[in-house]
């Protein structure tokens, strides 16, 4: 007992230094505000100084200047006048300001500025506050506050030392020593009176307050001491004195001020447990305390302490909440007592404590925590009929506070939740109990939200606190009765969907009901009700049809509403069917036809998707907005598709996609594009699902012949059925319509669009091209593989010739550049006979090797006639290409006439090699006849290099290796060559320098 006395002393002492430290504050601002008026006087009378005549400079030419005393000067430079001169100095008038004297002449020499006087008295003022706060805390105020707690704790000593005492046990018995500690408190008390009647002489409050808390803290411990120590008095009698001790305290905290207050506070609170109601009376407890806090309720607003009457709500809450949880059993009377007592705290004495700008918070506060001890009351209390009651009054109470004042609008809504969460946790209710507590609350809460609901200011929370209230219904009656009928079920879930209808209908004729979505909500809760209700009496294949109905309703509804956003909700309820479609079990059966087929048709399955597509299609082409729109689009044109799956087999559904793309295409001669636009990509997505094997395929084996593997199609799982049907009849279907409707499209789109049908085009004829070959010419790629590639580049650089004389340059560009591309890298890099394994023919001249290198040679000359003008790079790339292909065609030649069909065969033969030199030389010698006659420099620069080249070649490796006339023949051919190349160059040397400089670039 002693150690919670020493602990209320130390609470009360901080609260005591906290009134302290902001008494100090404002007695700390006055004075720096009187220093500062000190500062202007001062230097007011330093500007006055710096008019006066110095020594040795020439005084302002002012008439009439009178003189300065001596006396002036010391005042400007005496410091600032100490605190108690303060008050005397106040009414003191200001000096004139500048601006209303009489001008005077400017000096004839600046004087130089003269220091403040009133900057070194300012350097020591916060040294002069820091003393004075350390000299009223430590000397006056702590003594006294000091003194009256050491009272106190004496009064509490005298018992526990009486007690301690044995030898005093005869003389002062319990008797003795509990009288003795009353008379003391009564004492300190009735000092504490002649104190405040004799202020006067005393002129400190804090005497009369330290003398009275000692008084009131000393008559506690008496009282505890004889109730829990010698058991003089019995509990009941305990805790009625101690209740008038309380009161005591509260009576003479008006008077004396908080100490008295905040001892009633902690005596008062503390009273029950002090006499050891562990097991108390409920209905006693709860009148006491309802009494104690009201009376330090009453106390707060009387004396505007809104901290008191905080702090006894908070204990008040405490003590309820304990008397739910640590009861057994809660009776009639006790739980209307528990009941009372916490309407009392929630709303009934915040409304009386609090005001101010913080009332609003403190009351809904209150309410609040109200709400959650009746929660727990009521689930403590076993879910009786009377607990749901004092429930159901508690949230009464909040609508009416919510009712009175805006403010409170969050009370309600936490009662909402807390009703919401005991239906829930209701363990095994009857169905007549649920039904009527369910429709209770329903009326509480709905009731209020369904009058307000279309008040200003608009607000989102009360619609969906009753979108809430309408849902809740289905799932708790579900949860508590999992037998239930689908019947019943329904008729909950239809009497929520007219809820939120009348709701609707009551705000019909607002004025600014488009301007929020209060209408989407209700609308969207309306609807799925009213969908959940024929969902549960209708069978299940047709929830896809009910959602679409529902769907339809909310659709039309919206635009009688001239309200977009239900349309939204609408939408939305399009994904739900969307759901319900692709559900089992029936989807099990209708999904796979997607992309198997249908062996028969299936007439619901037709139905489901069907009549899914005509609401889908509603939105495609009434919706509002391009985004709406679009979805509409997207979904009519998948749901339309698996219908056709359900009717029609595999082989004819690839072509449905490019069908319904091509005639979709074919609507903008009569719809804007915008309006179809989305549903062609669709389309078009759903044609290339169908293409993605054979593409992969193709890919796969394309990527492979990148690095000089076969692309071989005689093992693959592509056949020509598939190739046409999946890309090369969509890739026609789309790509007409493009092409005839150009004018109408975005020209990226149209490039995009004509670019990758051609691409899947090509494709497909390139694939069905070598599925045909390899049907008539065998698969044999060492025979057949250049003659393979000859013909595809053939058709490739033809078809783009054609398009060129037609004026055809676009498509004509592709096409040649492709053929070209394929012919320099899979005939001359990758397969080249030279060192692949490929057959050219075994007649000289008459082969293989001709088209060869004859294609691409026809494709780079024909570049720079496709792209216009050329750069100088680009031209010079061509003419290198030429010799390349012509120095290759040459050595290839040769080769064939030693070696036959396959060149790659190793081994190189005497005459072979010394011709390969003479090969070598030839064509130095062609290149520089060439260079000369078309002005190039190019082919003379290549002529030198192989020029230098044959001569290595001779000195180094044929010469090495012959014997005799054949190494003398090949020295006299290298010898006449080099010697008729340089007459050459000597001859058109000078020329080509003077004449043909431009042409040498």
């Amino acid at each position: 007992m002693f150690d919670f006395f020493a602990f209320l002393a130390i609470v009360i002492l901080f609260i005591m230094l906290m009134d302290t430290r902001g008494r100090l504050k404002r007695a700390e601002a006055t004075l720096l505000e009187a220093a500062k008026r000190i500062g202007a006087l001062q230097r007011g009378a330093g500007r006055s100084l710096n008019e006066i005549e110095r020594p040795g400079e020439v005084a302002p030419d002012v008439p009439d200047a009178p003189p300065v005393a001596p006396a002036r000067t010391k005042a400007v430079a005496a410091p600032a006048a100490p605190p108690s001169a303060i008050s005397a100095l106040q009414p003191a008038e200001a000096p004139e300001p500048a601006e209303a004297r009489e001008p005077a002449p400017a000096p004839l020499h600046a004087a130089a500025p003269v220091p403040k006087p009133a900057a070194k008295p300012a350097a020591s003022e916060p040294q002069l506050s820091l003393a004075s706060r350390f000299e009223n805390l430590f000397g006056k105020t702590l003594p006294i506050w000091a003194g009256g707690l050491t009272l106190a704790i004496a009064g509490v000593l005298i018992v526990r030392y009486a007690i301690d005492a044995g030898f005093f046990a005869r003389i002062f018995t319990p008797g003795v020593q509990i009288i003795a500690g009353l008379i003391f408190g009564l004492g300190l008390i009735g000092g504490a009176e002649y104190a405040w009647r004799n202020e006067e002489k005393l002129r400190d409050v804090r005497v009369p307050q330290a003398l009275s808390g000692a008084g009131i803290a000393t008559l506690y411990a008496a009282i505890m001491v004889a109730a829990n120590v010698y058991q003089l008095i019995g509990p009941l009698f305990a805790f009625v004195a101690l209740a008038l001790v309380t009161a005591a305290a509260l009576g003479l905290s008006l008077r004396f001020g908080p100490p008295s207050a905040l001892l009633g506070l902690a005596g008062g609170l503390a009273a029950p447990a002090m006499v050891g109601a562990v097991e108390p009376n409920v209905p006693l407890l709860a009148v006491y305390l309802a009494l104690t806090i009201a009376g330090l309720a009453g106390v707060a607003r009387a004396r505007r302490w809104p901290w008191l009457a905080l702090a006894a709500l908070i204990g008040g809450i405490g003590w309820g909440i304990w008397m739910v949880v640590a009861s057994a059993a809660l009776d009639v009377v006790a739980s209307l007592s528990i009941g009372g007592f916490v309407l009392l705290l929630a709303i009934a004495l915040p409304m009386m404590a609090f005001e101010g700008p913080r009332s609003t918070a403190l009351r809904t506060a209150s309410a609040v925590v109200g709400a959650l001890q009746l929660a727990l009351l009521v689930g403590y209390g076993g879910f009786t009929p009377l607990h749901w009651g004092l429930f159901a009054l508690i949230a009464g109470a909040g609508q009416w506070l919510a009712w009175r004042e805006r403010n409170f609008a969050i009370v309600p809504t936490i009662s909402l939740l807390l009703s919401l969460a005991l239906l829930v946790a209701w363990p095994d209710p009857t169905p007549f109990w649920f039904a009527l507590i369910g429709l209770s609350l329903l009326v509480i809460h709905a009731a209020p939200l369904l009058v307000r609901m279309w008040a200003i200011p608009k607000k989102l929370r009360p619609t969906l606190e009753f979108c809430v209230i309408a849902i809740a219904g289905v799932p708790l009656t579900k949860w508590h009765f999992w037998g239930i009928a689908d019947g019943s079920l329904a008729l909950v879930a239809l009497g929520g969907a007219l809820l939120a209808a009348a709701v609707i209908a009551r705000g019909w004729s607002v004025e600014g009901r488009t301007d929020d979505s209060r209408v989407a909500w209700l609308a969207a809760t309306a609807g799925g009700l009213f969908a959940l209700a024929l969902l549960l009496v209708l069978p299940a294949w047709l929830a896809p049809l009910v959602i679409a109905a529902v769907t339809t309703l909310l659709f039309f509804f919206g635009k009688a509403a001239h309200d977009r956003r239900i349309e939204r909700v609408a939408a939305g309820f399009v994904g739900a069917a969307l759901v319900a479609l692709v559900a089992p079990p029936r989807a099990l059966a209708e999904l796979p036809r997607l992309v198997e087929g249908a062996d028969s048709p299936d007439g619901l399955a037709i139905l489901r998707w069907a009549g899914l597509a005509a609401a889908a299609l509603l939105f495609a082409v009434r919706g509002e907005g391009a985004v709406m729109r679009r979805l509409g689009q997207v979904a009519a044109a998948v749901l339309a598709y698996g219908a056709f799956a359900q009717i029609i087999s595999a082989g004819a559904l690839m072509l449905v996609p490019a069908l319904g793309g091509a005639a979709t295409l074919l609507a903008t001669r009569r719809v804007p594009f915008g309006r179809i636009d989305a549903a062609a990509a669709t389309l078009a997505a759903a044609s290339l699902a169908w293409a993605a094997l054979p593409l992969f395929i193709w890919s796969t084996k394309a990527l492979l012949s990148l690095v000089a593997i076969p692309m071989q199609f005689d093992a693959a799982p592509i056949m020509a059925e598939p190739l046409l049907l999946r890309l090369l009849l969509p890739a026609v279907l789309f790509g007409v319509p493009t092409w005839l409707i150009r004018d109408t499209l975005p020209r990226w789109l149209w490039i995009a669009a004509i670019t990758l049908a051609a691409l899947i085009a090509g494709i497909a004829i390139h694939s069905l091209y070598r599925l045909g070959f390899a049907a008539t010419a065998g698969t044999d790629f060492a025979a057949t593989g250049i003659l393979q590639r000859l013909i595809w580049e053939t058709l490739l650089i033809g078809a783009g010739w054609s398009a060129m004389t037609r004026g055809m340059i676009a498509a004509a560009r592709p096409l040649i550049v492709a053929g070209t591309a394929h012919a320099l890298f899979y005939g001359l890099i990758l397969h080249n006979p030279l060192w692949s394994a490929q057959a050219v023919g075994s007649w000289p001249l008459i082969n293989l090797l001709v088209p060869l290198y004859l294609l691409p040679w026809l494709g780079l000359t024909r570049l720079p006639m496709l792209f216009g003008k050329t750069s100088a790079p680009i031209e010079r790339a061509v003419q290198i290409g030429s010799m390349l292909l012509i120095a290759g065609f040459a050595w290839a030649t040769l080769r064939q006439l030693f070696h036959g069909s396959l060149l790659a065969q190793p081994g190189v033969t005497e005459a072979e090699n010394i011709l390969r030199s003479i090969l070598i030389l030839a064509l130095a010698l062609g290149f520089l006849l060439w260079g000369i006659r078309t002005r190039r420099h190019d082919w003379r620069i290549a002529s030198l290099v192989l020029m230098i080249g044959a001569a290595g070649k001779v000195f180094l490796f044929d010469a090495s290796g012959l014997e005799g006339l054949a190494r003398i023949g090949s020295f006299v051919a290298l010898g006449f060559s080099l010697i008729g190349i340089g007459w050459l160059y000597s001859r058109q040397l000078a020329p080509d320098r003077d004449n043909s400089a431009p042409a040498s670039t």
